[in-house]
């Protein structure tokens, strides 16, 4: 076992619910109530009725539920239809050290695994940090998106650390399972460049069903290659450089301090589509002249370098398209699901307004960001009179966060519609107290579809 397993299979095997802090414990439920509405949302859209439909022809011994269904799955075709659902409408959590992951995708992962396992509700909360730690501590160290590298690798890896404690393995299948997750699971980074296609909202999905597997693998006997950080060709010298993990597991667990959305479109565009919103009370699209977006580089990077973000085609590129959302903002004054409907980010209006929008870097900004995550929209009108909107830090960010009612709000605009009001509240009311769960498959019936 190199150094980097051993903190990795060590930090995971240490780790009790008994000394999960309080806060940390509070933001794991409100996660993990933010994330099952998400997943209950994304029902119906074309990536999760495929992942579904994949998963009901695997049949398992071992067997995991499926969100929304009342059949179960093998673990590894679960982990994959329930993030599918999670991920699909880019409406759950994210986190920013040195790229930007989506760290409740792996709750897809530990949540199948713990049912696998029949684990209790404490179980699964810690398996659930455990994940959140592992993921958010590896791109705190090394941003791979740079060096072209899909952020998706180092999901697999902390899914299968996540779901390793929920399957309860020894350290030697920890080892295993990581080793085996890491050699097999490099994912390229061109899945988010360009046009971007379904894959963009399954990658995650892709990445958990692999880090399960590696469980699985682990647990039937199968050994993984040795040295697969350190090594010659480990992963440190063919993918990160050196990986400094020395503040694994340091408190307050990461999981505190994961950002939530407000909208359903890439993180760094939701400050942008709050100062939409707010220009919007002071003028109407059809008088603005010019429309300049001022913020940090990153923002402008990854929502408007691409031409495509420009004339977007499909949804995935369409809510990471900073001049489309902010358009959409003006225009309609939500942003919603529907919202990447084709029609809507081919409509006339759309185009002709996106047409006025400049994107523009704030040096200031830019050296502020991430402390800040500032963006400012300044209208022209054809009357000539200027108008200028603010924003610091986006609804949902640990400086601006979402109380608890606001998190049980928006869990029931997402899920009303599949479950109705009164079976919303009995879920909220089981999650609240998750930890007091005899067996996590306890929420299958709750969540079930018609």
């Amino acid at each position: 076992m190199d150094l980097l397993e051993d903190r990795l299979v060590t930090f995971t095997q240490s780790q009790q619910f008994s000394e999960i802090e309080p806060q940390v414990l509070h933001a794991i439920k409100l996660r993990f109530i933010d994330t099952i509405g998400c997943a209950v949302a994304g029902y119906n859209e074309g990536p999760s009725k495929i992942a579904r439909s994949l998963a009901a022809q695997v049949r398992s011994t071992v067997e995991a539920g499926v969100i929304g269904t009342a059949w179960k799955s093998s673990p590894e075709m679960a982990a994959f239809a329930n993030t599918t659902m999670i991920r699909c409408l880019d409406l759950n959590d994210d986190y920013f050290g040195k790229d930007g992951p989506h760290p409740s995708d792996l709750i897809g992962a530990v949540l199948a695994a713990a049912d696998a396992a029949h684990a209790d509700g404490a179980w699964f909360i810690t398996s659930v940090a455990v994940a959140y730690e592992v993921l958010c501590t590896l791109v705190d160290a090394v941003g791979i998106r740079e060096r072209g590298w899909d952020y998706v690798t180092y999901s697999s890896l902390a899914a299968a650390l996540g779901a390793g404690k929920a399957f309860k393995l020894s350290r030697g299948a920890l080892r295993d399972s990581l080793s085996l997750a890491v050699t097999a699971n490099v994912a390229l980074g061109q899945t988010r460049l360009g046009e971007l296609s379904m894959w963009k909202g399954m990658a995650s999905a892709n990445a958990c069903r692999n880090g399960i597997f590696a469980c699985l693998l682990a647990q039937a006997g199968v050994s993984g290659p040795y040295l697969s950080f350190e090594g010659k060709s480990g992963f440190e010298q063919q993918i990160s450089g050196p990986l400094d993990l020395s503040r694994l597991g340091a408190s307050p667990l990461r999981a505190g301090i994961v950002y939530l959305k407000n909208w359903p479109v890439f993180y760094s565009a939701q400050a942008a589509v709050d100062a939409a919103m707010k220009l919007r009370e002071k003028v109407q699209p059809a008088e603005i002249k010019s429309l300049v977006v001022e913020s940090y580089k990153r923002l402008l990077g990854r929502g408007a370098t691409d031409a495509e973000k420009w004339a977007p085609k499909s949804r995935e590129t369409a809510d990471h398209s900073v001049p489309f959302c902010v358009a959409a903002a003006l225009l309609d004054g939500d942003i919603t699901s529907h919202t990447f409907d084709s029609e809507r980010f081919l409509d006339h209006d759309a185009i002709e307004l996106m047409a006025k929008v400049t994107l523009r870097e704030d040096p200031e900004f830019t050296k502020q960001y991430p402390a800040r995550w500032n963006c400012r929209l300044v209208a022209e009108t054809f009357a000539g009179v200027r108008h200028e909107v603010h924003v610091a830090y986006p609804k949902g960010h640990p400086e601006n966060p979402f109380t608890d009612t606001e998190v049980e709000e928006k869990f029931i605009r997402l899920a009303e519609p599949s479950l109705g009001k009164a079976r919303c509240r009995a879920f909220l009311d089981w999650a609240w107290r998750l930890e007091e769960a005899d067996n996590i498959g306890e929420i299958f019936p709750l969540l079930t579809i018609p």
